[in-house]
């Protein structure tokens, strides 16, 4: 596979930093597969990861589907090495008795040790498969993803969790609501229990007029949080909220301008410093590369940095900031890359996983 993106310097808002030279991750070429819907990832001991990736249909939609199952494999040493995959028992299940397809986009270690993984449901009647949506279930681990209890029901609305967090102690979750991508309404949730039950806390006062889809969520250094959505109709522009006491209250909604659009956002902090990655927009001029921001603020972005400008396209992400026995903090992007173009009409095509690292190096 010809790799897309290469080692290189991003002169940042308040630090530069460094991207390592990707490597692969899943090699789904060599398999005959994909890898769509699911880049879960979770740092559940010091220096121990959990790191979950779709093993899809390469056929299927082009390559572009989620009809499949999850794996997750684990690593030892900060990142360095992976162990062989494991399959991600419900997610077999769901697929051998023909009833949906699961995938897991967000994993949270509780202050217990325990892991739970947050599972979209998807019907399996349309090509892509996932949409229409189901309700979305979770799964706890004991024994750090040994084992896996029983799926439970999230939430009673249909749609996909697409971002969960720890803050001092309580799992907040969001979840876009309703049977398609472009959500219905957003909804806030937590747990004080470590992952054993949710309630929700609100409805967010942005994400309900039909055009807004994915969504990220950051704690900031104030220790307010803020929610990221990604916004069809107008894709230089997140929608943004702000709570300051666990999404009871949310300040008055404002927009994020970003100036090479950006679709399914991830947003980090590595020292001081927001970094935004994600897709650049859809179906427009300029769409499908893949763009790395940084700021401040995590409000006023720099103009961007485009990785790979174009087709071949996808780069779903996902990123684990961690801190190192050197007493640096690295954070793993995990990122989804086509290695054949996507059929007409399909945006994605048959993907691989990817990884690269990002470090903060001194201003040049």
């Amino acid at each position: 596979m010809k790799m897309l993106i290469h080692e290189q310097i991003i002169h940042g808002v308040v630090h530069d930093i460094h991207l390592s030279e990707p490597e692969i991750f899943c090699d789904r070429e060599k398999e005959g597969r994909s890898g769509h819907v699911g880049h879960g990832l979770s740092e559940i001991a010091p220096g121990k990861i959990i790191d979950f990736s779709p093993n899809t249909s390469a056929k299927r939609c082009g390559g572009h589907s989620g009809f499949g199952y999850m794996e997750y494999r684990f690593s030892e040493d900060y990142g360095k090495t992976f162990s062989a995959p494991r399959t991600f028992p419900f997610s077999w299940d769901a697929l051998m008795e023909g009833l949906f397809i699961v995938g897991v986009e967000k994993v949270i270690t509780a202050p217990d040790g325990s892991i739970t993984a947050f599972c979209v449901r998807g019907s399996t009647e349309r090509e892509i498969c996932y949409e229409p949506y189901l309700t979305p279930y979770y799964v706890r681990s004991e024994d750090g993803g040994e084992t896996w209890g029983e799926p439970r029901e999230f939430s009673p609305y249909r749609g996909r969790i697409y971002d969960a967090i720890l803050k001092d102690g309580v799992i907040y979750v969001l979840q876009c609501c309703g049977k398609e991508f472009l959500g219905e309404a957003y909804r806030f949730y937590k747990s004080t229990d470590c992952g054993k039950t949710f309630e929700e806390v609100s409805k967010l006062p942005i994400g309900d007029g039909g055009k807004n889809g994915y969504g990220n969520l950051i704690e900031n250094p104030d220790g307010s949080i803020t929610a990221y959505l990604y916004n069809v109709e107008d894709q230089y522009n997140m929608d943004t909220v702000k709570t300051f006491d666990g999404g009871k209250t949310w300040e008055k909604p404002e927009l994020s301008y970003v100036a090479n659009k950006i679709r399914n956002p991830q947003v980090m902090i590595l020292d001081g410093q927001y970094i935004l990655h994600g897709r650049a927009g859809e179906n427009e001029a300029g769409s499908g590369a893949f763009v790395f921001y940084t700021s401040a603020d995590g409000m006023h972005w720099d103009e961007g940095t485009i990785l790979v400008d174009g087709r071949p396209a996808c780069f779903y992400s996902n990123n684990l900031v961690i801190a190192c026995p050197d007493g640096k903090n690295r954070a793993l992007v995990e990122y989804s890359e086509n290695y054949r173009d996507p059929l007409p009409g399909v945006w994605c095509g048959t993907c691989n996983q990817m990884h690269l690292w990002i470090e903060t190096i001194e201003k040049e």
